[in-house]
């Protein structure tokens, strides 16, 4: 279910909205730099002057996310910021190991595309998420095909960001196990999907003649099919900075690196059933 969809169509479709308004957008939220949903990239590009003079007047170590963005693309930080031997927990076997070696290239390919995804449960853990205080981070690899979990845990050490150690599981022992169970059909299967939306889902995105406006209302089932925005699929990241997580409610964020993109898919489960209750670009 997947397309593109031109201007005239989101026109066209903007027309359709019932209950339509219009807001000055905000101004642009910075917006961390992570991971993406499917992946191509098996090996990482060499090191360019450009990452180097980034690296050089960046305060790498103050902010989790401008140290992510270096780390994935930096040979030389990953020589320098993974502390070996590396232990590496796994869930499913109750075995501990230590790896002496880390291919940073492929376990990092997932980091390395357009656009990366976090999970929220509540908006005012979006706005907590990237602050400068944070000791500890995880980046999680969420392969949905396979239904595992790799978990990447930093710590700030030292003043400095490093790489300590591995976590594997399956999604069925993460605290967002049963959302995440719901969303692989709901990312793949376009009936599933289908079954799963909000009869009157709310609907947000700038006007496309105009950025600096929101055009806001509600769209039927019918109409979003339609429409088919990208959802991401495949292997989905997560960066937990703390967050956790409702049984009822949860926000899937889709933001872009150095493009501008940014959309929210809100779910909230309902009578038992997870639906999609609004989407905002």
């Amino acid at each position: 279910m997947r397309c593109l969809v031109s201007i005239l169509f989101i026109l066209s479709l903007l027309a359709g909205l019932s209950s339509c308004r219009r807001t000055v957008a905000p101004a642009p939220l910075d917006v961390p730099v992570e991971a993406e949903d499917s992946l191509a990239a098996d090996t990482m590009p060499a090191e360019s002057p450009e990452l180097r003079e980034m690296e050089a007047s960046m305060n790498l170590d103050r902010d989790f996310d401008d140290f992510m963005y270096a780390f994935v693309r930096s040979p030389r930080l990953q020589r320098e910021r993974v502390h070996y031997p590396l232990p590496v927990v796994s869930a499913d076997t109750l075995q501990d190991s230590l790896v002496r070696y880390l291919d940073c290239a492929g376990e990092f390919g997932f980091m390395m595309g357009e656009f990366y995804t976090l999970l929220f449960s509540h908006p005012s853990q979006m706005e907590d998420a990237k602050s400068a205080d944070e000791e500890t981070v995880s980046v999680e690899r969420i392969n949905l095909h396979e239904m595992q979990i790799r978990s990447f845990n930093f710590e700030r050490r030292h003043g400095k960001w490093m790489l300590v150690g591995l976590e594997d599981r399956g999604v069925g022992q993460s605290d967002c196990g049963e959302f995440l169970d719901f969303y692989a059909s709901f990312s793949t299967d376009s009936l599933f999907q289908s079954r799963h939306l909000a009869r009157r889902l709310r609907f947000s995105m700038l006007d496309p003649e105009d950025d600096n406006i929101y055009i806001e209302g509600t769209i039927t089932s019918q109409q979003w099919l339609s429409f088919c925005p990208d959802v991401p699929s495949g292997i989905i990241s997560n960066v937990r900075y703390g967050q956790t997580f409702l049984p009822h409610h949860m926000v899937l964020q889709k933001c872009g690196f150095a493009n501008g993109l940014q959309e929210t898919f809100t779910f909230d489960k309902k009578g038992g059933r997870w639906l999609l209750t609004s989407y905002e670009n």
